[in-house]
């Protein structure tokens, strides 16, 4: 066989694989492997548009959807990490010198409201890589719309100033995005957060992601992707029992 003929083999296999994956219903793992072989972030991409409950399920397997703003056909891509940091009633803490800030009063918080206004705001300032694209939000907005996603906003004069929203399922919370337009409005709707949960109001336990030194400020610490799965079925089966 010519080089040339070789390489038309390689050109139809190369084509077939292609229409196979976009075909596929499941995701695509596409490798992300540092040094010695030590799988840090798994990337899959979602070949068609996922609906709110399929959102859900699998962040209970440790996958959660990001939206892909450079992409021309694939709009949206599934993210694992080997460690997830999170808060329990054991860990969670706010930092005292929140505590002051809280104590003014100069801020109101409130829960599950303006879903649009949040995560829009989420958006702002962004530069670079921007995966709360507008699919994305369509996609959140019916989980939101079913009551698998929750919002904390902070308010002054009855204006939005910060605020955050992440997945809400059982008595686990997975937060997604937070921001703010004022000094501490952010770091508020994070305390009322983690408030709620030291209360057993609504949420045992809150995943922050990847592990950063603001995460650590409020207990964060890390476990492994498995044990994370498991928590958050767990909690989410002693949510639905106890309801």
């Amino acid at each position: 066989m010519t080089s040339l003929q070789v390489s038309a083999v390689r050109d139809r296999a190369v084509r077939g694989a292609r229409r196979t994956l976009r075909a596929a219903s499941i995701p695509l793992i596409t490798a992300i492997q540092p040094l010695a072989g030590i799988i840090k972030l798994r990337i899959s991409y979602a070949w068609s548009t996922p609906t709110a409950p399929e959102v859900i399920d699998n962040y209970t397997r440790g996958l959660v959807l990001f939206g892909r703003s450079d992409a021309r056909w694939v709009k949206f891509e599934w993210r694992t990490f080997p460690m997830r940091a999170v808060i329990t009633k054991e860990t969670a803490k706010v930092p005292k010198s929140l505590h002051r800030i809280q104590r003014r009063g100069e801020m109101e918080v409130r829960f599950d409201q303006d879903f649009e206004a949040i995560i829009r705001g989420c958006q702002e300032g962004r530069t670079g890589w921007m995966w709360i694209t507008p699919a994305l939000i369509d996609v959140y907005r019916e989980a939101y719309g079913l009551g698998l996603v929750s919002t904390v906003g902070t308010y002054r004069d009855g204006q939005l100033v910060g605020g955050l929203w992440g997945i809400g399922l059982g008595s686990a919370f997975g937060l997604m995005s937070m921001f703010h337009r004022e000094d501490h409005a952010g770091s508020l709707a994070m305390a009322a957060l983690v408030n709620a949960l030291l209360r057993d109001d609504r949420w045992s336990v809150i995943d922050f992601g990847q592990m950063t030194p603001n995460f650590a400020r409020y207990g964060a610490r890390e476990i492994t992707t498995s044990e994370f799965c498991e928590l958050v079925r767990s909690r989410s089966r002693s949510k639905s029992l106890a309801g």
